[in-house]
């Protein structure tokens, strides 16, 4: 909620309003002092409602590939906000969700701009086309009359029902209709910008569900993807590397890449406890945690089911408070070995896919774990170190 000076937004609203969650946003004022919330005492944190597009940029720069610190930094040394470029409309206008047609004219009234909503549809007229060829039904309609008027005077705007775009000129449409700007001298251009009513409303929801539900597809066939190639990396590293620290430190890094994870570490079980001398990248602390102490790690590893660590249970394994960690059993035969531990700044939604890609991950680590062991059983019966 905006306070009653209009200046600041609590972090609740900032996050939804940014797309960076409320612990990503404490993790960057920790690391780089941005962005830079106010607080009176100890009281919440607020942010200031112009630092809302400062973060989107930073966002948006870092999803592109830069380095969080030279995003930030550049988004410091940004100027003032200026008037949006020609080229910035342009594509505006194009991505507009309603049809948006220029015309010349008025005889012949042509048809010189199609926006992408119009490009779409099926028969839709192109760029070069007579109106009244391209769309026959236009022929002595109000509509045609309304624009032949803008043409031939100063009118002001008018909304006008017409044929519908796209071959469906039983169907009706409405467009509000007024003359474009043109410097003295040049052939007056006529717009028409489509309105809404309910059968577009409601067919334009119906394409941005399957659009939503094709970008979940596409999330998860990428996830996918990623996941198989570090299962087929982690059988490589196996094989590859008969040291068992060695081969531990590659399979990490491989899970750690593939699973776009801050860090990585393998919990080994024994006599009721998980142990961690180290992770990957040294998030997690060196860790002795009691299963029985911590009821759903208990169940976790019973059940063989990944779960999003708790408070407390994270800060036992010695995670920061703010970064989240997935637990990921490792159980082979029915025997609990050890838990795979995964940081990340966010906690996702574990959803089948996710629950069956992590558990063929931890699988691997599993057989790996028991190689390990038949090779630390193998150098003591022979006296090896």
């Amino acid at each position: 909620m905006v306070d009653k000076g209009g200046q600041t937004l609590s972090a609740t609203r900032f996050a939804q309003l940014t797309g960076v969650s409320r612990e990503r946003l404490r993790t960057w004022e920790r690391r780089y002092g941005f962005p830079a919330p106010h607080r009176v005492a100890q009281g919440p944190r607020r942010y200031a409602a112009e630092d809302v597009s400062r973060v989107v940029a930073v966002r948006h720069a870092a999803a592109a590939g830069v380095p969080l610190a030279a995003a930030i930094a550049r988004t410091r040394a940004a100027e003032a906000a200026m008037a949006p470029p020609a080229e910035t409309l342009a594509a505006l206008v194009d991505e507009l969700p309603v049809p948006v047609v220029a015309l010349s004219g008025p005889a012949p009234m042509r048809i010189e701009y199609v926006n992408a909503a119009l490009r779409e549809l099926p028969d839709a007229p192109q760029p070069g086309d007579e109106l009244v060829e391209a769309v026959p039904a236009f022929a002595g309609t109000p509509c045609e009359s309304a624009l032949l008027r803008l043409f031939a005077s100063d009118a002001g705007p008018v909304e006008a029902h017409h044929p519908a775009w796209g071959g469906h000129a039983r169907n009706v449409a409405r467009s509000s209709l007024f003359r474009l700007p043109a410097p003295p001298g040049a052939a007056p251009l006529v717009a028409m910008l489509g309105l809404e009513g309910d059968g577009e409303r409601a067919a334009r929801a119906a394409l941005a569900a399957q659009r939503r539900e094709l970008d979940t597809l596409r999330q998860s066939h990428a996830r996918h993807a990623r996941w198989l190639e570090a299962l087929a990396l982690l059988a490589e590293a196996l094989q590859r590397e008969p040291e068992p620290a060695a081969a531990l430190a590659q399979s990490l890094d491989v899970v750690i890449r593939h699973t776009r994870s801050i860090d990585a570490a393998l919990a080994t079980h024994g006599a009721g406890r998980l142990e961690i001398e180290r992770s990957h990248r040294g998030v997690f602390g060196p860790a002795a945690v009691t299963v029985a102490a911590h009821p759903r790690i208990a169940t976790a590893l019973r059940d063989g089911d990944p779960v999003w660590l708790d408070g407390p249970e994270r800060g036992a394994f010695g995670l920061p408070e703010d970064v989240r960690a997935c637990a990921v059993p490792v159980v082979v035969a029915a025997e609990p070995l050890g838990l795979l531990l995964l940081a990340g700044e966010e906690a996702e939604p574990l959803d089948p896919d996710s629950r069956r890609l992590l558990r063929s991950i931890s699988a691997a680590m599993g057989f790996a774990v028991l190689r390990d062991r038949l090779v630390a059983d193998l150098r003591a019966a022979a006296g090896r170190p």
